[in-house]
This record gives C-alpha cells, structure tokens and sequence, in this order.
C-alpha cells in the first residue's frame, strides 16, 4: 500500500506560482484570446489562419490557447501579416490607458 501521508507532505512543500508568474500567465492567455478574437473577426478557421501563415493548424490552436510557452515576435509579426494587421512594438514612457486590439504585457 501507498504512503499517502508523504505524498500529502511532499503536496504541502509545493509553492504556487508567484504574483509575477501570475500576471505572465494572465497575459499569454490575453495574448491568445485577441488572436482568437481577430482570427474570427477575419472569418477565418485555424486552419486557414495557419495556411497564411505556413504552419500548421495545431501551431494556431496553442498560440489561441496561452498558457504554454511565449510566442516570439517573428511568429506575432507572421500572425499580424496573414491577418492583414500590423504588429506594433513599443517602449513608451506611459501606456495609455485602453489600447485598442492591443494588450499590455508589461
């Protein structure tokens, strides 16, 4: 039989993620809803997105999903462009307060 007493223990040392860890994952997951939100404002399927773009359906589906690992700005730029939209990167002093079709990842 199984020691699930340790195993309660080992479950109690465990640390959630940090406030910064949080707010990171808050962000991927804003990130993949305003592609989601373009994409079918677009019209377009997964599938039709990823043909744009030249990768597959299931590239779409993770980056829409968040969460997992941080896209990198060639592939927002690749999303931006089959999406006839722009990419826009910037260092501003201050951010206003609402962005339009926009998140704030920092």
């Amino acid at each position: 039989m199984a020691n699930y007493s340790r195993w309660d223990d080992i479950k109690k040392q465990r640390h959630g993620p940090t406030d910064d860890e949080r707010a990171a994952i808050e962000q991927d997951f804003a990130l993949g809803e305003l592609i989601y939100e373009l994409r079918t404002s677009a019209g377009l399927s997964q599938r039709e997105l990823a043909e744009r773009m030249g990768t597959t359906q299931s590239v779409i589906s993770r980056l829409e999903e968040g969460g997992g690992g941080r896209p990198r700005l060639d592939t927002l730029a690749r999303v931006a462009t089959a999406l006839d939209r722009h990419l826009v990167v910037s260092f501003p002093d201050e951010v206003p307060k609402r962005l339009k079709d926009a998140i704030q990842v920092a």
